[in-house]
């Protein structure tokens, strides 16, 4: 059982995924978005080759500040980061997930304020798992256990929320202050007390500013999980970080990208959710040494790849619209890590190799977590 051990073992710690295929057309069924009547083949798509434009790049980082370790004096304030945003003034918001709040951090590094803490009461979290802050600097975030969303103002002060149908995958806001999310749905499998796999569905959902007028995406496959039944009704469910999925995002200029990581291959859509465009690159996968160390009898390339997609499903774009694909890696502390880099139009400018794991970049700053060797996690602010 040695490969059910590197699986994520709760839904809410398995990166945000969706559509492993998608169609679009020019009309739409009452209460629906990105319809399905239009096959993607019609739709251009810019091929790029395997070398960036600018070519490889390690750019040379001054670090401005770092908050958390055992030597800051602020205290130990970073636990287990799981989301961060970067705002154009330069405040840093950190979603720490082992203690259950939100960390404001201004443009030096200084805490301003936590937002939010462990209960069941308005502005409370029980697990808060993704998040974004809109233009007006308003928090918003997904608590996945409570199947809502909740809303703080600038200051930090709760203002509202609303429920969720169901469990939730990734939270963005868009300039016109709508809310996207995800819905993630397995359907009713019949489990027993042994792992099976399950093909897991996702539906990308577009709220308007208060949560109203749902409009959804046909649930479409993402990556297949295991699951199985446990004592007392419960369920235990996880999938491999590397298994084949896809991301998604809203760009500065309020496009939708979708991108399905199995093939190097994503769609740019409008605010409406007709697509655009299509692009990708010549790859290489990398080889998942995970997958070797395991016993060949325990071996499910379905849920642990033979070899990493092409990139992971948490992109993110700086304030030009380039977005910025983290590359898959071996867990080996002297590997770098590498970010490809597309323009708005879907042109491949550069590959960046950077020393950490980078959330955010803008205006010259990256936001990035480091782990030192006593297991303390400290977060990074570099110029570049």
């Amino acid at each position: 059982m040695r490969a059910i051990l590197r699986f994520r073992k709760s839904a809410f710690m398995v990166a945000a995924a969706i559509l492993s295929s998608v169609t679009i057309g020019s009309s739409a069924a009452p209460g629906t978005i990105f319809p399905q009547d239009k096959a993607v083949s019609a739709v251009p798509r810019i091929a790029n080759l395997i070398q960036p434009r600018d070519g490889i790049l390690t750019p040379k980082l001054t670090e401005l500040w770092s908050v958390g370790g055992e030597d800051d004096p602020q205290g130990e304030l970073i636990n287990r980061p799981f989301e961060i945003r970067l705002a154009s003034d330069g405040t840093v918001y950190v979603l720490d997930w082992g203690d259950t709040c939100i960390r404001v951090f201004d443009a030096q590094g200084k805490l301003l304020r936590q937002v939010g803490r462990k209960g069941q009461g308005p502005g409370d979290f029980d697990t808060p798992c993704w998040f974004d802050v809109d233009g007006g600097g308003r928090i918003h975030v997904v608590d996945m256990r409570n199947m809502r969303v909740t809303r703080f103002d600038p200051s930090g002060k709760y203002e509202s929320s609303f429920r969720l149908e169901k469990i939730a995958s990734g939270i963005r806001v868009d300039g016109r202050g709508r809310i996207w999310c995800g819905e993630m749905s397995t359907g009713e499998p019949e489990l027993t007390s042994e792992f099976k796999i399950v093909q897991r569905m996702l539906t990308l959902v577009r709220y308007d500013a208060d949560g109203r007028n749902p409009l959804r995406v046909e649930p479409f496959p993402s990556e297949k999980m295991m699951m199985k039944a446990v004592g007392g009704g419960g369920v235990v469910s996880g999938s491999s970080p590397a298994a084949p999925s896809a991301g998604w995002g809203i760009a500065p200029d309020g496009r939708v990208w979708l991108g399905h990581n199995q093939t190097y291959d994503i769609g740019v859509h409008d605010a409406d959710g007709q697509l655009l465009f299509r692009f990708g690159r010549a790859f290489k996968p990398v080889r998942n040494n995970d997958f070797y160390e395991i016993a060949p009898a325990n071996r499910k390339s379905t849920v642990v790849p033979e070899t990493f997609p092409a990139f992971a499903p948490d992109f993110f774009f700086d304030e030009a619209g380039n977005i910025w694909l983290r590359m898959f890696r071996n867990d080996d502390a002297g590997e770098p890590h590498r970010y490809d880099v597309f323009s708005p139009q879907g042109v491949y400018l550069k590959q960046l190799v950077l020393p950490c794991r980078i959330y955010q970049a803008r205006h010259g700053r990256m936001i990035g977590v480091v782990e030192t060797e006593e297991g303390f996690r400290v977060l990074k602010c570099y110029r570049y």
